[in-house]
């Protein structure tokens, strides 16, 4: 599955500034496919310029316009193309670290009521004429890139944290950073239960943990009191029989929405689970 950092990172230098793990990207969209099935191990800001698209998770669908910026926060995600216009953003990368160093280290005052722990993966962001403006004349910096200074540009990503977190209609966003300044690394549950219905393998979970791949087994084991291969199989499965049952889905459809790689790995495992093949269940069932 495509991680959507790395692939940024690996745009054209004219294309994107790097600062460490900072990824700064101005990015025009090629409409092929309808959909993209992608994750991150940092969050991200998106500022669309031209077009539209929808990012979708489990449990949050978001449509974003032309002058629009939503938050995507590290994990596993879907994104809807619309092929009447083209696709023009800017895309910003900001590991969980560097967010809670520019909170902490700035003194930044979170909104009380923005302390409530936020499930969502996906949140819009208030766009007011700074917002807007700093997006602009981050380009500069871009087309600069071979000569910017790294602590110069490495202020400017600090800045759009400041104006969002300063922000009195990001509560939700706020909410995120908060548990991000209280919080060394995020639960597995919430990592696993966020993108389980996403084909990613165990070295991406890890990541999105914040653990090595033996520390993330182990942990794993401890919390869930069995391995992660037979977690994911599991709720992958149940998710499955739950689209069978609840909608008009057809059956590859519902190989795509639950994580399976494949229809053939999703009928051979279902059948061994449940008895009968995922056709055979829906005819029953209906």
């Amino acid at each position: 599955m495509l991680n959507v950092y790395e692939f940024m990172r690996d745009l054209p230098a004219n294309k994107r500034l790097i600062v460490n793990d900072l990824v700064f990207a101005d990015y025009k969209c090629p409409l092929s496919e309808t959909r993209y099935d992608m994750w991150s191990h940092h969050n991200y800001f998106v500022f669309v310029i031209k077009g539209k698209k929808k990012w979708s998770s489990q449990s949050t669908e978001i449509l974003a316009h032309a002058g629009d910026c939503i938050f995507i926060r590290k994990g596993a995600h879907s994104i809807y193309q619309y092929f009447d216009d083209e696709f023009c953003s800017l895309f910003m990368f900001v590991p969980d670290d560097f967010i809670r160093d520019t909170l902490i280290n700035n003194q930044v005052e979170l909104d009380d009521m923005g302390h409530e722990l936020v499930t969502s993966p996906i949140l819009r962001v208030d766009v007011n004429e700074m917002i807007k403006s700093y997006f602009y004349s981050f380009l500069s910096y871009i087309s600069n890139s071979g000569k910017t200074e790294k602590k110069l540009a490495e202020l400017k990503f600090r800045e759009l944290i400041i104006l969002v977190a300063s922000g009195a209609d990001n509560k939700s966003i706020t909410g995120y950073f908060h548990h991000l300044c209280n919080s060394n690394r995020p639960s597995l549950l919430s990592v696993m239960e966020s993108s389980y219905t996403y084909p990613m393998g165990l070295d991406e979970f890890a990541r999105l943990s914040g653990r090595s791949l033996s520390a993330f087994k182990r942990d794993f084991k401890k919390t869930f009191k069995t391995t992660p291969g037979r977690w994911l199989t599991n709720k992958r499965l149940d998710h499955g029989k739950y689209l069978l049952e609840q909608t008009n889905m057809s059956v590859t459809e519902v190989v795509l929405d639950c994580g399976f790689r494949n229809l053939s790995h999703f009928s051979r495992a279902f059948k061994k689970q449940f008895g009968i093949t995922p056709m055979e269940f829906r005819k029953a069932f209906k």
